[in-house]
């Protein structure tokens, strides 16, 4: 079992685990960061379901993916791939919320060195440290904690959480959409329109995703 993880081929099932663990640990330490700087926990979840930093999910993904091709690589080519590996993510990430929704969850432009605030020299940086630590002191553990995951419980519990969160992503699009034209004075046109605005209110929005601005 352990052999088949170690090969170089990456199922469905091993990326679905590594998103959703980079999701909820994302989220987690985003919390953290804001207590230790601010005092207080801030909410960066990015579905309006349960508690996932979507980029860090996306970012754990990618950098997994790059410690499963740069097994015997020195330690500062490891650590420039997965700087730009994350900056891709976090960059594309930006641009495609912008142009989906008008919005921005974040802004480097006060950084030293930015990329229409979008990534940074500092960030570039701490992504580039974050996988180079995931490679040498991570990637082993999570190696063997999915090599207990392959049973028909783990498949079918990958599954139902897929089905979730397709679920939730799509709600969490119709919400922002819907949001976004409040912001506009845009009445609900229809039923659906109606429920979300009662069950996702500016206020509920305001909570979740309170690093949200629009444009």
């Amino acid at each position: 079992m352990a052999d088949r993880l170690n090969s170089k081929e990456i199922k469905y099932q091993q990326a679905f685990w590594v998103f959703m663990a980079g999701s909820v640990l994302g989220f987690v330490l985003e919390g953290l960061w804001c207590v230790w700087r601010k005092g207080a926990w801030e909410n960066h979840a990015a579905t309006v379901w349960g508690p996932l930093c979507l980029v860090y999910g996306v970012g754990a993904l990618a950098i997994y993916v790059m410690a499963m091709y740069s097994q015997g690589w020195r330690a500062r080519r490891q650590f420039f791939w997965c700087a730009l590996a994350g900056t891709a993510v976090e960059y594309f990430t930006s641009l495609f919320q912008e142009l989906l929704f008008g919005s921005r969850s974040w802004d480097y432009s006060k950084h030293y060195i930015h990329l229409n605030g979008r990534v940074s020299l500092r960030m570039t940086l701490m992504w580039g440290l974050l996988g180079l630590l995931f490679i040498r002191l991570i990637m082993p553990l999570l190696q063997r904690w999915l090599s207990h995951m392959q049973g028909v419980f783990w498949q079918r519990a990958c599954v139902m959480l897929s089905c979730w969160m397709v679920v939730n992503l799509l709600l969490t699009g119709a919400a922002l959409s819907r949001w976004k034209e409040r912001q506009q004075d845009i009445a609900p046109g229809n039923c659906v329109e109606l429920s979300l605005d009662k069950h996702f209110p500016n206020a509920r929005m305001e909570a979740i995703f309170n690093n949200m601005v629009f444009n």
